[in-house]
């Protein structure tokens, strides 16, 4: 959209401190974006700002919060945003009524194997740094957490209608 290519224009021309993190899962809705896009990468829009691009595997963890930690660094410094493209998918459709047909297979299966929660957990396991009893307490602990979150939520009220409307400016 137009604020956004003000808004990151103007935070390079500044040198604000900004991270724009542009998750890439492969479709603009159900049309693959080598058809939405002339640029093979999202990150190569970085150059018409004369800010850094950088692509990072989405589904790695560690190469995410890597590329987060140079680029915060970078703005710490006074040096302006940057922009990373995190290649990813998204396993189900762009929204609620969305079943995602249109994917291959072939392409959700391989994009399975890559799923980041598995991998940061064999990553844990391999370099010993968290054991079977410990992953089983995280887990049991966001059980709990999603059932009393979902308590709540189905025992809240719904909010007014015209909230419906609050900060909407048209």
């Amino acid at each position: 959209t137009t604020q956004f290519h003000e808004g990151v224009n103007f935070a390079a021309v500044a040198k604000l401190p900004l991270i724009v993190i542009a998750e890439n899962n492969g479709w603009a809705y159900s049309t693959p974006v080598e058809k939405q896009m002339a640029v093979k990468d999202i990150a190569e829009r970085a150059k018409a700002y004369g800010i850094p691009g950088v692509i990072v595997d989405g589904n790695d963890v560690l190469a995410v919060y890597e590329a987060a930690r140079a680029a915060a660094d970078r703005a710490r410094r006074g040096l302006g945003p940057t922009l990373i493209e995190a290649k990813t998918m998204r396993m189900k459709g762009h929204a609620e009524h969305d079943d995602a047909r249109y994917v291959p297979q072939a392409v959700l299966e391989k994009w399975r194997k890559k799923d980041p929660i598995l991998r940061f957990e064999q990553y844990l396991a391999q370099k010993k740094l968290m054991t079977a009893s410990e992953k089983g307490a995280i887990e049991a602990r966001i059980e709990k957490e999603i059932r009393q979150d979902v308590a709540f939520a189905e025992s809240s009220p719904f909010p007014p209608p015209e909230d419906a409307a609050r900060s909407v400016w048209a």
